[in-house]
């Protein structure tokens, strides 16, 4: 696989919004829906693929292929992120990738340095830290592919976190948006 160290990045996109009580990803925050802003970070660093982990509305999935990504629809979402982190871990090893890099559809201020950071740091797993916690964007070896493709729940990779070699980063950097408040707090108008 050619490319920068034969990285993929994956987006998780197909989380069902039961918080927020609409599709929080197509909700606007600076202008842009959601789930656009991931986007464009992702789609501007050099990888060789782009894949976005979603549910079956076509309006996410507008806004992923928009940016040249993959889509992947995560046909039972209800089950939980470890669903959606599944899929895009047995897309890479399809592809024959040797890493993957992992984002959320709901953190929009991630940094394009900050990915890259995290693509260039060694160990098996890389995650980010920001307050002593460690979660996405994350960075996963073609070594662990396999466990990745058997999760199950909504706990997502979270053990495989706990033992990670860390890039640090600002809580505000990591910030996810799961509830109206999140927005209001951003400056948006509801």
């Amino acid at each position: 696989m050619s490319g920068p160290s034969g990285t993929i990045a994956v987006v998780l996109a197909a989380g069902l919004s039961q918080r927020f009580g609409d599709d929080k990803l197509l909700f606007p925050l600076q202008g842009k829906p959601l789930a656009a802003h991931i986007a464009s970070i992702l789609g501007a660093i050099d990888v060789v693929q782009r894949i976005a982990i979603c549910s079956a509305s076509e309006a996410r999935q507008a806004i992923f292929a928009a940016q040249g990504f993959e889509i992947i629809e995560n046909a039972a979402p209800g089950r939980g992120m470890a669903s959606s982190l599944a899929l895009g871990a047995q897309r890479a090893l399809d592809l024959g990738a040797e890493r993957m890099l992992v984002c959320l559809a709901d953190m929009p201020f991630v940094t394009a340095a900050h990915l890259h950071q995290l693509m260039a740091a060694d160990g098996n797993v890389v995650a980010t830290a920001a307050g002593g916690v460690k979660s996405p964007p994350a960075v996963f070896l073609r070594d662990v592919f396999p466990a990745l493709t058997l999760l199950t729940g909504d706990a997502g990779a979270r053990h495989l976190l706990q033992a990670a070699a860390v890039v640090e980063a600002t809580p505000a950097m990591v910030r996810d948006f799961d509830l109206p408040s999140d927005f209001r707090q951003a400056g948006e108008q509801l």
